[in-house]
């Protein structure tokens, strides 16, 4: 006879559901010049909205992503029915007029001043106007030169994803005459002057947060050059290009420093007889990566590169050059010259006791179609420097650099470099 099994009972463990509130108002504190919809639009978050951490956190640094406050602070108070989810943000100086000064030490320099309004009627839109007057008596394009520069730009024109960008710019240059014999400068000069004007628009279509993805836009771009004096060869004329863009964008703003990666692509095309005096087709590239690394805050590597050749053109002057303060920086201005370049840096920032005042060495290469000591083979040129990078975070965009570079093939020794954004 079988006796009887016992009931089987299985036992089943519930773990308790974690139910997160929702966000029943959403207050900005702060915010005394930048609108309400700029933040709401990069915090991505409405009444209604489950309170995620996560999703918060995100929102907030794509809203200290706009570069337009030293601080953003995230902080939820539970009321009845959820949370009020609070925004704090610290805005920066956004209207400013700055003194310009770039020197080296070939005896180079300009000066001028800036006018840079960053948060203009609080929408994030962007107006910089500049003026500078500069030497130049070891360059060979220039010896002299007065610009005027007018940028604006409007992203999310209308709460749209689409940006307005308009650029206008007038040159005024004394440009030396090169001996084609010696292949050296003369002591003979003429006046040239460039005019620039470009309006386009882009697209964004980067939808998460914090943002990252691409932005594709196209312009048209519309250039003219007049030459005069008693020895001034035919003026250019004018061109008028179609211009496309693509930018790749996934940086985060971290106040001193920045991590992410970012690229940008630029073509433009003109053709003769199409509201231009001759064809041409210029091509560029920048590509622009900063990591963390250690336990440093604000203590990054950067790895930067970029490249460009023009096909065309009217053959009077070279397209690119490098050296200076800007690139290439073991170098006199414009030591790299031609109708190519490439150039790549590998830089490391480390504070040094302020977050803002961060020490910088780095090593540069690049070359060009042509160059002071007269090899037209493209070979590369390096050098290595040190320097310091100071960030002033009380205001949109403002950084000053200088130091010493020293160059590892050719060049006149040590070089002194000054210049700043």
């Amino acid at each position: 006879m079988h006796e009887p099994q016992p009931d089987t009972v299985e036992a089943r463990i519930v773990e308790p559901r974690i139910v997160e509130p929702r966000i029943v108002e959403i207050r900005l504190v702060g915010n005394e010049k930048t609108r309400d919809k700029v933040i709401l639009r990069e915090l991505d978050l409405a009444p209604g909205d489950i309170a995620d951490p996560a999703a918060i956190e995100d929102g907030r640094q794509a809203v200290l992503d706009l570069g337009l406050f030293r601080e953003v602070k995230a902080t939820t108070h539970a009321v009845d029915g959820g949370v009020v989810l609070e925004l704090a943000v610290r805005e920066k100086y956004h209207l400013l007029v700055l003194p310009r000064i770039d020197a080296s030490s070939d005896s180079d320099y300009s000066y001028g001043a800036q006018l840079r309004w960053s948060n203009v009627w609080g929408l994030n839109h962007r107006l910089n106007l500049t003026v500078e007057k500069g030497k130049f008596p070891n360059e060979r394009d220039r010896l002299e030169e007065t610009s005027a520069r007018l940028g604006y730009r409007a992203p999310y024109i209308f709460d749209s994803p689409y940006e307005l960008r308009v650029r206008l710019e007038r040159r005024e240059r004394v440009t030396p005459i090169i001996d084609p014999v010696t292949n050296e400068v003369s002591d003979d000069s003429f006046d040239e002057t460039f005019d620039h004007f470009e309006i386009g628009a882009a697209r964004d279509l980067r939808g998460n947060r914090p943002r990252s993805g691409w932005i594709l836009g196209g312009a048209l771009f519309w250039q003219r050059q007049d030459t005069e004096g008693e020895f001034a060869p035919p003026p250019d004329g004018q061109a008028l290009a179609l211009v496309g863009t693509a930018d790749y964008d996934d940086m985060r703003f971290h106040v001193y420093s920045e991590t992410g990666r970012r690229f940008n692509a630029r073509v433009e095309l003109a053709a003769e007889g199409v509201a231009s005096d001759y064809d041409y087709t210029r091509s560029t590239a920048s590509y622009f990566q900063s990591r963390a690394i250690g336990n440093v805050p604000h203590q990054t590597v950067h790895v930067l590169g970029s490249a460009g050749v023009l096909t065309g053109g009217t053959g009077s002057r070279n397209e690119f050059s490098l050296g200076g303060s800007g690139q290439m920086r073991g170098y006199d201005s414009d030591f790299l010259e031609g109708n190519y370049y490439y150039y790549g840096s590998l830089e490391y920032l480390r504070p040094v006791k302020w977050d803002w005042l961060r020490l910088l060495a780095f090593v540069e290469v690049g070359g060009s179609g042509d160059d002071r000591e007269g090899l037209r083979d493209g070979s590369p040129y390096a050098d290595i420097g040190v320097g310091v990078r100071i960030r002033l975070s009380w205001f949109v965009g403002v950084e000053i650099e200088l130091g010493w570079a020293y160059p590892l093939r050719g060049g006149e020794g040590a070089n002194f470099f000054a210049g700043g954004n």
